[in-house]
């Protein structure tokens, strides 16, 4: 018997230790791999992400993300939330809050009881729930049984040590910032907004005691305004039985009529709630972006940091600080100058200023005042630019070696094309007249004349326009609807805007490279964006691509100057001119007056504006007549630049080395001292050290249109074709968009004949 006994006890001790040992391995196994609390410093401050125009000042609030959802979350300090509001939530989730050390023993059983049920929420102190809302956010709540006592079990180590090393005031005020509260509320803050339109500091008992009741399951417990009013009242009755508050209080919190957004609700005097309706479900939903100005601006940024600096920025984890480039003052100038504009019947329109050396934009309008909706039109539409593109394929011939006096036949002309009537395309100039002469590209540029720059593309190649006009930042095709990118197809049609589009803000980048130096500039919308701890995780720097050189850069420059002050009061933007400021710019009107533009330059400054209709359809006056862009533009532009400008140095541009000035008749090219001063590329400069390719070393005299097109030639000297791609005489299989004409001295030809 005694050996019996000798073996029970052995077995005994051996089951007894052998548990011990396996529930150690069980414990260890389920709360290995805790993470750290130093994750919770950083964990604690995400929040609302905010964005600065370049002042400082504070324009707009953007939600973070969590779980794949949007998350309004304010951090506040405890000192901002109302005393009566802390205790309602404090005594409903946690009474014992300030005598426990992290985990509340006499609950711990309750606690299990709802985990095996299935009710994950049960049981939790506030401590565990910070640590389960931040340090354990990532375990998955909808996990049941054994998963969920895994997810508590290291809940209780971390709640322990998280009492160990803060107070209880910290541990609170965190837990008020992320507990959800339903829809894309988090935090108490986002609460008092969501459900009662205030501040958390304004809270009421009642409506502290309301946000307590909904914790436990927000989104079903704001459907049933009577069930919770229940809730309530056992919760203000539990407060004043155990001293929390008066019974004064209690019955004067229960007495106050409480409606939370979207709610119609009607209380008797002592109560009671005697009818309710939801009315709004929606109502109490926060806005993911919260802007207050500059709309248009904010939209522009938040896609810029989306699709720019995306893979490096965390905007959905939010608590970043984002200065932008926004100069305010110029934005409200901007928005005046739009709002004072005369516009045909439907219209809307878009404007963006920016700098020309650093691309920081420091106002953009996307819509006429009064319009509604998030669609941007300075930034998420193509548009065609009609006549505006002309400087850049003029640039281009500059580039291969022409000069502002190279003369251009204006005169009837047809191409083949299969997509028009008769298979051939005749195009015409805005008026439909022709003035049957040879005439200087700065005059065909000021008389914004289409058959000039028709034949120039003709001349120096429709492929090295085409990409040129890309290099710019144009897009010379269509946007391919499954890539959503730009296909390239260069045409003819491209000289004067067709089949090319962009936006605003691409246009002013575009041509901020004639008053730059000759790059085409990246447009910048964020300078700086720091994280919540204020490590600085961008940090802007221009980027720029050299688009023409400095010189022939400097000769567009003085055409577009030309533009606005050549023909005087007949000046096509004769309305664009500011006092005392050199200004230039070119006005562009594509088919049928779809897009009316005015892009242009002031020193410090380079603005583009658009005019059209959301619809694609052409613009009219009230009496159906055409509008023109040299009427509806200019004076908006300039209404802008002179007030945006107003007290900076005025002045002229810096002009680049390598550039000699003469006077030359603007119709014909010929010197005279009655003549525009013009700039040319130096007889010292070599083509080399301009960037210049082709006809660049060859100064060509005349540029003349093929015989087939019904041109005629001047007697001055030979007429030669040569292939532009290798500078040599074109032959037989020289392909037809290489071809250049042009009409040298006779001495000069063998230049051309190559091996």
């Amino acid at each position: 018997m005694r050996r019996l006994w000798h073996w029970i006890k052995v077995l005994l001790l051996a089951g007894f230790v052998g548990g011990l040992g396996a529930g150690g391995y069980v414990a260890y196994m389920l709360t290995r791999d805790l993470p750290s609390l130093e994750a919770f410093e950083n964990l604690r401050l995400s929040a609302i992400s905010v964005l600065y125009d370049r002042e400082g000042n504070a324009i707009a609030t953007k939600a973070s993300e969590e779980d794949g959802r949007a998350v309004s979350r304010r951090l506040i300090r405890l000192s901002d939330v109302s005393p009566a509001a802390v205790s309602a939530v404090v005594f409903s989730e946690d009474k014992r809050f300030f005598e426990h050390y992290g985990v509340d023993w006499i609950r711990l059983l309750g606690g299990l009881y709802y985990t095996f049920r299935g009710d994950l929420q049960g049981g939790s102190t506030i401590t565990t729930q910070v640590v389960k809302n931040t340090l354990l956010r990532d375990i998955a709540l909808e996990r049941k049984g054994v998963s969920g006592l895994e997810r508590k079990l290291k809940e209780f180590p971390l709640a322990i040590e998280l009492e160990r090393r803060y107070s209880k005031q910290d541990i609170l005020e965190v837990y008020l910032n992320v507990i959800n509260w339903g829809g894309n509320a988090t935090g108490i803050w986002a609460a008092a907004n969501a459900y009662f339109g205030k501040d958390p500091s304004r809270l009421s008992l009642a409506e502290g005691a309301y946000l307590a009741t909904l914790i436990p399951g927000p989104n079903s417990r704001y459907l049933d305004l009577k069930a919770t009013r229940a809730r309530m009242k056992t919760l203000l009755e539990a407060m004043a039985a155990e001293g929390w508050i008066s019974q004064a209080e209690a019955e004067a919190a229960w007495k106050e009529p409480l409606v939370p957004r979207g709610w119609e609700a009607r209380y008797d005097g002592e109560g009671n709630l005697t009818s309710a309706k939801l009315v709004d479900p929606e109502a109490r939903k926060l806005e993911e972006l919260q802007v207050q100005g500059e709309p248009y601006f904010v939209l522009a940024v938040q896609n810029y940091i989306r699709e720019k600096l995306g893979k490096s920025i965390p905007l959905s984890e939010g608590g970043l600080k984002i200065y932008t480039t926004l100069d305010p003052r110029m934005q409200r100038i901007a928005e005046r100058a739009v709002a004072g504009g005369r516009y045909p019947v439907g219209s809307q329109a878009a404007l963006v200023a920016l700098n020309p050396d650093t691309g920081e934009v420091y106002a953009l309008v996307g819509a006429r005042p009064g319009t509604t909706g998030e669609f941007n039109r300075a930034t998420q539409t193509l548009r065609s630019p009609g006549s505006a593109i002309k400087p850049f394929v003029y640039g281009t011939a500059i580039e291969a070696g022409w000069t502002q006096t190279t003369t251009v036949l204006d005169a009837p002309v047809s191409f083949r094309d299969p997509s028009q009537p008769g298979g051939m395309w005749r195009p015409k100039n805005f008026s439909g007249t022709f003035l049957n002469a040879s005439i200087t590209i700065r005059y065909a540029l000021d008389q914004s004349l289409n058959i000039p720059a028709i034949r120039t593309a003709e001349a120096i190649g429709v492929q090295r326009v085409g990409e040129k006009l890309r290099a710019a930042g144009f897009c010379v095709g269509r946007v391919d609807p499954r890539t959503k990118q730009c296909t390239f197809e260069p045409n003819l049609s491209n000289a004067i805007g067709g089949g090319v589009g962009i936006s605003p803000l691409g246009m002013a980048a575009a041509y901020a490279a004639f008053v730059n130096g000759g790059y085409r500039i990246e447009p910048v919308l964020v300078r700086r964006i720091e994280d919540a701890q204020g490590k600085v995780l961008f940090e802007a720097k221009p980027q720029r691509t050299l688009l023409f050189s400095p010189q022939v850069a400097a000769i567009v420059w003085d055409m577009l100057k030309g533009y606005v002050y050549d023909l005087g009061p007949r000046s096509l933007a004769k309305s664009a001119a500011i006092p005392g400021r050199v200004v230039g710019g070119k006005t562009g009107t594509s088919n049928d007056e779809v897009d009316l533009w005015f892009a242009g330059a002031s020193p410090g400054l380079v603005a583009a504006l658009w005019v059209g209709r959301d619809d694609n359809k052409p613009q009219r006056w009230r009496n159906g007549s055409a509008p023109s862009s040299s009427v509806v533009n200019p004076p908006i532009w300039a209404a802008f630049m002179e007030e945006a400008l107003r007290g900076r140095p005025a002045g002229d541009f810096p002009r680049p080395p390598g550039l000699v000035a003469g006077k030359y008749d603007l119709f014909s090219g010929a010197p005279s001292e009655q003549g525009k001063t013009m700039l040319f590329i130096g007889p010292s400069t070599r083509p080399q050290e301009q960037g210049q390719q082709g006809v660049g070393s060859r100064e060509p005299t005349f540029v003349v249109p093929n015989t087939s097109s019904g041109g005629s030639f001047s007697p001055s000297g030979q007429t030669i074709a040569i292939d532009s791609a290798t500078n040599c005489l074109a032959g037989p299989d020289t392909p037809p968009e290489r071809v250049l004409y042009l009409q040298v001295p006779p001495s000069r030809v063998s230049r051309y004949q190559c091996g």
